[in-house]
């Protein structure tokens, strides 16, 4: 699947990045960067919204405007899994277009990679030197794959 971010300040879409990112959705804040996403992520800035297309919406706010006969979900963050799972599999149901077979592998990796990165600074309360060791590799390494992921230390 692929999401259009629209409107979300930077710690939106840190968070919202990171969660898409874990369960495979493709992202970006450029509408130009797919052909046409499967969906949109509206943030809670976003009091209107209107689109040539129809596309289903989820709005971080706790209300929105959508100019148009859109599908939308009003799931501000912080989002829960079991709820955003419900709403992507109803989004899902929404396609006519058929699903690409197969698992992207490398996409799969750099997910958990990412993960296992955030649950050792969380485990480590930041402290870069800590993970790094937990997690077998070199200092300088988690560093570049911090930096590769867009992870920050201080979120921790």
């Amino acid at each position: 699947m692929k999401a259009w971010l629209c409107g979300l300040d930077d710690k939106e879409e840190s968070s919202v990045a990171s969660i898409l990112t874990f369960i495979g959705v493709e992202h970006s804040p450029s509408l130009t960067a797919f052909a046409l996403p499967d969906f949109v992520i509206l943030g809670a800035a976003v009091q209107s919204f209107e689109l040539d297309e129809m596309i289903p919406v989820i709005s971080l706010s706790h209300q929105v405007d959508v100019i148009g006969d859109y599908n939308v979900w009003l799931c501000p963050l912080p989002w829960r899994s079991q709820a955003l799972s419900t709403v992507l599999k109803e989004i899902k149901q929404l396609h006519t277009f058929p699903q690409l077979s197969g698992v992207n592998l490398n996409l799969h990796v750099r997910h958990l990679e990412a993960l296992l990165i955030r649950q050792a600074l969380v485990s480590t309360q930041g402290v870069v030197s800590k993970a790094a060791q937990n997690l077998q590799i070199q200092r300088t390494t988690l560093i570049e794959k911090m930096r590769r992921y867009n992870i920050d230390k201080s979120e921790f």
